[in-house]
């Protein structure tokens, strides 16, 4: 049986998949349930939702209709791939809900959740989540400097089995470091690589079917469970001029400090900023500034729009990610830019619906936790980048525009 995942988000997905494929195996990974005959030759392939944006009533719609899909595969082990910072709510993003929604129809009892992913500078321990924040300290994650004001769903609370309470899942068995686990529902600790492998082999000792929530630590945990050992969190490397020498577009939707940072850092690129009013309301100063991108790209210039810190009012994360999908789809269907690069778990997902690839692969790492996918669309691939708002260092998108045209290796 093929290694199964579902992500809550593009930018997770995609760094699943390439965890998975740097280990060797055959993986891809689809925007909906795929048919059978799409799965032919492959050992592991995955799911990319936009759940992570999305209130109860759609969660609960998805997971049932993708729980009732996968049952037709029977998975023995099925991954809901969340953020390695667990940023949830009750009510927008809820992970838990999603699981028992899919558990249920899978016909699966058996729960758990591995808590850091050490190979991205994420902590568990005593059932506190840590993470490395750009300044590059670790913090408590209810301290972290951007994930504790997440503008949707900021993390109040560092311990999971509190968090994770409030988000639907009680009674979890705290597994210490690299201990075993007794009983089910049941939540791993994770300080170091190590604790990840344990809790793979745990898992697998436990000789029955299981849904395994987390990040990608959860494929590192079944990789070293099955004795496959993963290439480095930074390799192999793209090569190759995959942009096929033409500009590279840059979207972020993500107003996080760090990605503010790597635009202001960013050397080659034209900036465009674009409030959310603006965004959300189309019309005509909306049209000026995509023609001016159009302009600039048809010239071989790169270019970055941006969303502004300036307020919206009172609009959902995303109905502003779905008018940022269309945006950026009118000008990859006009301009064909030769990459894209995305800032934005939310506005990945809705970018990448819209663009509606039939399928996307892994192609090289631009830096940990942030592959190059090749999207296939229709007549040609399109070599992109999707990261979290937390994710890469300040030289992010000129390195992202290096290893797309193939001038340095990730």
């Amino acid at each position: 049986m093929a290694y199964v995942f579902v992500a809550d988000d593009f930018t997770g997905a995609s760094d699943t998949l390439a965890t998975l494929a740097r280990a060797g195996l055959k993986a891809r990974l689809f925007r909906d349930l795929p048919c059978p005959a799409d799965l032919e030759g492959l050992d592991a392939w995955g799911i990319a939702t936009d759940a992570r944006a999305l209130g109860q009533g759609r969660i609960t719609a998805l997971a049932s209709r993708l729980g009732s899909g996968l049952a037709d595969f029977a998975p023995d082990f099925l991954h809901l791939k969340i953020c390695s910072t667990f940023d949830s709510s009750p009510r927008t993003g809820n992970f838990i809900l999603m699981a028992r929604i899919m558990a249920r129809a899978l016909g699966i009892a058996n729960l758990a959740i591995i808590g850091g992913q050490p190979s991205l500078g994420r902590h568990a321990v005593f059932g506190t989540l840590f993470a490395r924040g750009p300044d590059g300290r670790t913090h408590r994650i209810d301290r972290h400097p951007v994930m504790s004001v997440h503008p949707v769903t900021p993390m109040l609370e560092a311990d999971m089995l509190r968090h994770l309470a409030q988000l639907g899942l009680e009674g979890l068995e705290l597994v210490p470091p690299g201990a075993a686990g007794s009983s089910f529902p049941r939540y791993y600790d994770a300080l170091g690589q190590a604790d990840v492998e344990a809790a793979g082999r745990d898992l697998a000792a436990a000789n029955s079917r299981c849904l395994v929530i987390g990040s990608s630590s959860v494929a590192e945990a079944w990789l070293a469970a099955h004795d496959v050992v993963p290439a480095s969190p930074a390799g192999p490397a793209a090569s190759g001029d995959m942009a096929g020498g033409r500009p590279i577009l840059a979207f972020a939707g993500s107003r996080s400090s760090l990605t503010t940072a790597q635009i202001a850092a960013a050397k080659g690129y034209d900036r465009f900023p674009i409030t959310p009013a603006d965004m959300l309301a189309g019309g005509p100063r909306l049209d000026e500034v995509q023609s001016r991108i159009a302009a600039q790209l048809t010239k071989g210039r790169n270019c970055i729009a941006l969303l502004t810190a300036d307020p919206a009012g009172p609009v959902s994360a995303a109905d502003l990610a779905q008018a940022s999908a269309g945006f950026v789809a009118g000008l990859v269907g006009t301009c064909h830019p030769g990459g894209l690069v995305v800032a934005g778990g939310d506005t990945s997902s809705a970018i990448v619906g819209r663009l509606a690839p039939a399928w996307l692969d892994f192609a090289g790492m631009i830096c940990p936790g942030v592959p190059v996918l090749k999207a296939k669309l229709s007549g040609r691939c399109l070599p992109m980048a999707l990261k979290g708002g937390q994710m890469g260092e300040i030289d992010f998108l000129d390195r992202a525009h290096a290893v797309l045209r193939g001038q340095i290796h990730a």
